[in-house]
């Protein structure tokens, strides 16, 4: 993707916020207009945009459309006194493992003419370069794990708001963290752990003068 195209995307407040919401979960027109106080015709005019860039795809389930997010991307941008630069890097192939790109850069000597600097400059970048390649590889494997974690949760319960509730759990989220993040009602949150409670799937505990929920028996 081009890396202005992209920052066009994201440059828009509301597009960062619909995106914000699919980064948790699908959602289709109208809920995302719901949880975000938005005109549903001007959330469909962004989600246009974000699919036409092939950031965001959909499917039909039922009589809704919903929207997700279809592409793992790392948009990095470098401002320092030097050097100003911004670029995207989509997963891919790294051929030096972490522990050689370290040892090279400790090990790094150079003289103080114009050559060496620019020789060692060169690996830097390099290096720099690597590294950005395996914090892409590894936001892919997150990815896919919280994409199995999903399923499997799925087993669990067939409401989509346990699910929300129990990945929040998984995720470390207090209960009025999980209502924020997902965009739930408090009264839903609180409705759905003690159902979950029955079921013997997640249980209170106390901290301090708090009750918390912790997934699992």
């Amino acid at each position: 993707m081009n890396v202005n195209e992209l920052l066009d995307i994201l440059g828009n407040e509301s597009r960062r916020r619909i995106l914000s919401l699919l980064a948790k979960r699908p959602c289709y027109v109208s809920e995302i207009a719901y949880c975000l106080k938005m005109a549903p015709k001007v959330v469909l005019e962004h989600l246009e945009k974000l699919e036409r860039a092939g950031i965001v795809s959909s499917f039909e389930e039922g009589k809704r459309r919903y929207y997700y997010i279809d592409k793992s991307l790392r948009l990095e941008v470098t401002l320092t006194p030097h050097r100003f630069s911004a670029k995207v890097i989509e997963n891919g192939e790294f051929e030096s493992s972490v522990f050689d790109v370290l040892r090279d850069i400790m090990n790094l000597k150079y003289h103080k003419d114009i050559m060496s600097m620019a020789e060692t400059l060169s690996k830097i970048e390099r290096a720099q370069e690597i590294f950005s390649r395996i914090q892409c590889y590894i936001n892919s494997k997150i990815n896919s794990i919280l994409d199995e974690l999903l399923s499997t949760l799925e087993k669990f319960t067939g409401d989509e708001v346990e699910r929300l509730v129990l990945y929040g759990l998984v995720k470390g989220l207090k209960d009025y963290e999980i209502a924020e993040s997902f965009g739930l009602l408090y009264s839903e949150v609180e409705s759905a752990l003690k159902r979950l409670e029955e079921k013997g799937l997640v249980r209170r505990v106390v901290e301090g003068d708090k009750i918390v929920w912790r997934f699992g028996r």
